[in-house]
């Protein structure tokens, strides 16, 4: 057996979704001590770490004892000096090993993309994070960090919804209204003024001709922005 995703994605929330050896994101759950050794797929024995960490510490035995020690170090750290609001929004504070150019300049917002989850849906929920933060953090800088669950093709790439996802909506779309974005497929930095009139919703079309129909309906009482697919050339 391994981790159940209820406690792959505990493991994740409670270190912020960080390595807890170097701080990097998008980790993978480690076990300190081995299945074949009788560990169990616990909590208490999971770990996040990064790729990179997983391969030079994960198959280390002499390292079990200082990884667990890390780890539970680095989950206090988490608890004492990460703000939550909802699981979704955290405002860092004070940490003197998070190595994070946010650090008491703006807030960190995350967001996982599980496996059953569609293109429209995680971008409105994406969406409704950035404009939560907005509202409720007016002002301060955003940055986006996304992991994703699955979707993979056949090939081992992402599919076509988390592929336009991540090239289309969040840094082709979305980058404007954000500081800088950490996604699977690279990290990048908004190099204008992170614009904060984000709309009250988010539409998204499959054409421009379905996009013109709406316009034609839609009032003026309510700001609103569009995603069109057609236009991202998807």
């Amino acid at each position: 057996m391994s981790f159940t995703e209820k406690v792959k994605l505990e493991a994740k929330r409670k270190s912020a979704f960080r390595c807890v050896v170097c701080r990097e994101p998008f980790v993978e759950i480690h076990h300190i001590i081995p299945q074949e050794e009788g560990g169990p797929d616990t909590l208490d024995n999971a770990a996040p770490l990064c790729s990179s960490c997983h391969d030079l510490y994960g198959g280390n035995p002499y390292k079990r004892k200082q990884i667990k020690q890390m780890r539970d170090y680095w989950f206090e750290l988490v608890e004492n000096t990460i703000m939550t609001n909802d699981g979704a929004l955290l405002e860092i504070e004070k940490d003197p090993y998070f190595l994070n150019s946010l650090k008491n300049k703006g807030i960190a917002l995350y967001h996982v993309v599980f496996e059953n989850e569609s293109f429209e849906e995680s971008a409105q929920m994406i969406f409704e994070i950035v404009r939560t933060a907005q509202k409720t953090q007016p002002n301060l800088n955003r940055a986006l960090y996304l992991d994703i669950d699955g979707h993979r093709n056949e090939n081992g790439g992402y599919d076509n919804d988390m592929f336009e996802l991540q090239r289309h909506f969040i840094l082709g779309y979305l980058l404007p209204f954000l500081s800088e974005i950490h996604i699977p497929l690279c990290s990048a930095k908004n190099t204008k003024l992170q614009k904060n009139n984000i709309p009250d919703e988010l539409n998204i079309f499959s054409s421009d001709e379905e996009m013109i129909k709406h316009l034609k309906k839609e009032g003026k009482e309510k700001s609103f922005t569009i995603y069109s697919e057609e236009e991202s050339g998807v």
